[in-house]
């Protein structure tokens, strides 16, 4: 069987198990997965401490470049060496570009920065006066606060809502492709499946994937237009890159795992067991085999081995330029950026188009428990 046939009956066993359980027959509404780790638990992976006020007494200063962009980002963007900025700066002929990339910095830490150093800065003019410059952020965060990522969502939607009210435009880079077989609290066997999901969730609201509900959890209720209101324009990405799903970028052919071997890992996990030891063998079944198939594909969303740096979150020089090869394609016409061409299958897939939900479906959809939505949504992905 193909593996795409394969994910169309496990997609479509899961949407029939979520018609049962949106009406409210049964079913736990637990994450699927085995045991999740606390929010922050990892070095890094928590909101953190607010960012320590720095100094905002910098300023643009190239009058022959009229598009002016500000790139914020955690170490990633902070790369010393020929980073994605700088090769942004030297596609675009229009743009002079600020980096504020911080090392450590999660997205609230780096909403707090976007303030300081930019918003308070009475160096950079944002309109005020004669200026008649043109003004982008360039944004790329999140993976420092990986481990809550829908209070990281939420700390982007406001900073993006505070860049559009300010008159900036703003391009959304996705998180890169991360993980490795030796860090085996996050990524070995089943336990991968939870920052696999939290990964996601942070890419798809970058790219404007998600409804509200789903993106920021029960922090959709701090919108202003309210939790069940569609988005906002202000509060999403003018522009989304996907660098994620790349080719280019991720290791998309690596071999992948035991499936048989992850399927008795789960039913093995006490975790796992005591979540699902009231329901129905039907149910179990597809749990069983929805997860067993995401799990074995996780090495094909690590970071290819010969574009890391020192471990496998970084990108070493050459995939700073595939991210600005990449994004380029992407960015506004008046940057006037000249791309080079892309290899052949470099970029993500388009979305691939799910078949019609029935009435019945789309009615219930809202309903089902979280982790058939998450699971309908993560084998949609494409692979």
């Amino acid at each position: 069987m193909r593996h795409g046939q394969k994910k169309g009956r496990i997609r479509r066993r899961l949407g029939a198990l979520g018609l049962v359980f949106g009406l409210g027959l049964g079913g736990p509404a637990a994450d699927a997965g085995a045991q999740e780790p606390a929010p922050g638990e990892a070095a890094g992976e928590g909101e953190g401490e607010a960012a320590a006020p720095e100094p905002a007494n910098w300023a643009f200063r190239d009058a022959s470049r009229p598009v002016k962009v500000i790139v914020l980002a955690g170490s990633i963007g902070a790369w010393p060496r020929q980073p994605y900025a700088e090769r942004l700066g030297e596609m675009c002929r229009n743009v002079e570009v600020k980096n504020l990339s911080k090392t450590g910095f999660g997205a609230l830490q780096l909403k707090q920065r976007f303030r300081q150093q930019v918003l308070d800065n009475r160096r950079v003019p944002l309109g005020r006066g004669d200026d008649t410059s043109e003004y982008w952020l360039v944004f790329q965060g999140g993976l420092n606060s990986v481990g809550m990522p829908e209070s990281t969502n939420n700390h982007m939607r406001e900073l993006f809502a505070l860049a559009h009210a300010r008159g900036l435009g703003v391009v959304a880079f996705s998180l890169t492709p991360w993980g490795d077989e030796s860090d085996r609290r996050r990524w070995s066997g089943v336990a991968g499946l939870v920052y696999l999901r939290y990964t996601r969730k942070i890419v798809d609201f970058v790219l404007s994937r998600l409804e509200p509900a789903d993106a920021l959890g029960d922090l959709a209720r701090k919108r202003k237009a309210g939790a069940e209101a569609p988005w906002e324009p202000e509060e999403l990405p003018d522009v989304g890159v996907d660098l994620y799903s790349a080719p280019y970028l991720r290791d998309a052919e690596a071999p992948l795992r035991d499936e048989a071997a992850l399927r008795r890992e789960l039913e093995r996990d006490p975790t796992w067991k005591r979540r699902l030891k009231d329901v129905d063998e039907a149910e179990r079944t597809a749990r069983l085999d929805a997860e067993a198939a995401a799990a074995a594909e996780i090495p094909r969303w690590f970071l290819r081995a010969e574009l890391r740096s020192f471990d496998h979150i970084h990108p070493n020089v050459e995939g700073h330029r595939r991210i600005a090869e990449l994004a380029c394609p992407h960015l506004p016409a008046s940057w006037g950026c000249a791309c080079p061409e892309l290899p052949a299958g470099a970029a993500a897939a388009p979305a691939v188009e799910e078949e019609p939900r029935s009435a019945v479906e789309q009615v219930l959809l809202p309903f089902y428990p979280r982790w058939v939505r998450d699971f309908l949504h993560l084998l949609g992905e494409p692979g």
